[in-house]
């Protein structure tokens, strides 16, 4: 003859089994979300850089023309520096 839990017993038992599921889930998705938030930094810092060579680039073409100075981005005047 077998023996057998009792209601109660088993009730504790699956309640453990789905808390534990519960938390195996959320860090799964914890660790999913981490993994899509560095993607998107990768690529931030990705475009930060790609922006950063087209202002040197822009920067080298002005001094070019205009020669050193600083620039008012309001009226765009250029002022010498001293």
């Amino acid at each position: 003859m077998s023996k057998k839990l009792s209601e109660k017993e088993l009730q504790l038992l699956n309640s453990y089994q789905t808390k534990n599921n519960d938390i195996i889930f959320s860090l799964g998705s914890i660790e999913l979300n981490k993994m899509v938030q560095n993607e998107k930094k990768e690529e931030l810092f990705k475009n930060f850089k790609e922006l950063q060579k087209e202002q040197d680039i822009t920067a080298k073409g002005l001094e070019e023309k205009y020669g050193s100075g600083n620039i008012n981005l309001t009226n765009g005047e250029i002022s010498p520096i001293e």
